[in-house]
């Protein structure tokens, strides 16, 4: 290759880095008709039409260019840039196969190494995608993603200190990553470290683009001011989380406890409760909903509405997997302890969605769990209760049964009920 062609190499990376993708693409179609298809235009070809998100395009251009170019390394580089290219257009299995050549072309490829990892973790192949970050970190250190998915895959399973440290060293390659700085702000809220949890909030918010990782941020803040007595500031950052999410509850429910908290407009608190209701199919999806309904109605001075409406909340509540994601440290707490089975998600379990069970089958579920308690009495001497459930069109899996743990230090042998 040429001193002048490596040269025009050169340039179309760095206005690729630089973002100038229109200036690349004017470049790159100038030096393809003086220079041909040669290799390495081809490959920084592939990369622009990554940076400009068109995978189809990047995709049906690689079908021919990898069958042009000879050299391992690069045919290793189109290969990557196709691979991520069907990742994102959710091709899973081809990205994963595709990563697959591109390492075995240049086993020395992080990015191929590296996204492949990504697939990995997609897929739930946790243990091979901690065997590809620890390869990708072994090639550069420096590297910030391997550091992430590995400490978001230790999240997942609850190794929480190795987590931080993973993400420490990822925060630390890439102050800007949102996803990083969302889970640790969680890990560290979870640690009582407000301080630092703030801070990391505070920058993923100013920085923040991606409203799946700016919402929950905006919430979490949320809650930190909460506790700090700041229910103003707690309010702003939960209104600017229902305007990304109109849609969804998660935004509504914060600003409704932060609206009690400060416990002078109950009723606005109540209309706020509505509005995240109105998001979804039943009450029920959000059991979040009802303490705090019955806090309002407690403030409104109507204890006994305030009783019925928390006697009938039942399974644990959501905002908290929403704001913290697997860091979430109320995931096995029972809003209601006389209730703490969530049917609405049992339902899902049951039918895939709550809304494809027949009609009348929720209420009937309903009647068989409410009567778990005479059962357990029934049955005072054994590990386990396997309760027949009733059967109905469109259950997954036919015939099913709900076990509920009794006794710890009875034999795990179930009862039929």
């Amino acid at each position: 290759m040429s001193d002048a062609l490596n040269a025009l190499i050169d340039e179309l990376d760095d206005l690729i880095a630089e973002g100038e993708l229109e200036d690349a693409q004017e470049k790159l179609d100038a030096a393809l008709a003086e220079h041909g298809r040669q290799s390495a235009l081809l490959v920084t070809q592939a990369q622009l039409l990554l940076e400009l998100e068109d995978y189809a395009g990047l995709v049906n251009e690689t079908d021919t260019s990898v069958t042009e170019v000879d050299d391992p390394e690069e045919r290793a580089s189109l290969l990557t840039a196709r691979a991520y290219a069907l990742f994102y257009l959710d091709r899973v299995d081809e990205a994963r196969q595709t990563f697959n050549q591109a390492v075995k072309s240049d086993p020395e490829l992080n990015a191929a190494i590296i996204g492949r990892a990504m697939v990995h973790e997609h897929m739930k192949f946790y243990n091979a995608a901690l065997i590809d970050c620890d390869r990708a970190i072994e090639i550069d250190d420096q590297e910030s993603q391997p550091w992430a998915i590995r400490g978001t895959i230790h999240l997942r399973f609850g190794r929480m200190d190795a987590a931080m440290k993973d993400l420490e060293y990822a925060h630390e390659s890439d102050p800007d990553d949102e996803e990083v700085l969302l889970n640790l702000a969680r890990l560290s809220a979870l640690k009582n470290d407000n301080p630092r949890a703030m801070e990391l909030t505070g920058r993923l918010i100013d920085i923040g683009e991606d409203p799946d990782y700016l919402a929950p941020g905006l919430l979490l803040r949320s809650q930190l001011e909460l506790a700090l007595g700041s229910w103003e500031a707690g309010i702003e950052d939960a209104e600017r989380a229902i305007e990304l999410f109109p849609k969804e509850p998660w935004g509504y429910l914060q600003a409704a406890a932060c609206v009690l908290s400060a416990g002078a407009e109950p009723g606005r608190a109540i209309e706020l409760l509505k509005k995240a209701e109105e998001t979804v199919e039943s009450a029920y999806d959000i059991p979040d909903i009802f303490p705090l309904r019955a806090s309002a109605y407690d403030q409104l001075g109507k204890p006994e509405k305030a009783k019925e409406t928390l006697d009938a909340a039942e399974g644990t509540a959501r905002l908290p997997g929403y704001i913290y994601g697997w860091v979430n440290p109320a995931g096995n707490i029972p809003i209601n302890p006389n209730r703490p089975i969530d049917v609405r998600a049992l339902l899902d379990d049951l039918f895939g969605e709550a809304k494809l069970a027949p009609k009348g089958y929720e209420e009937l579920l309903r009647q068989v769990v409410d009567r778990i308690p005479e059962i357990i009495k029934e049955h005072p001497n054994v590990g386990q209760l396997a309760i027949e459930l009733p059967e109905a069109p469109g259950m997954v899996g036919g015939k099913r049964q709900l076990m509920i743990q009794v006794n710890q230090n009875q034999a795990n042998r179930p009862a039929q009920a």
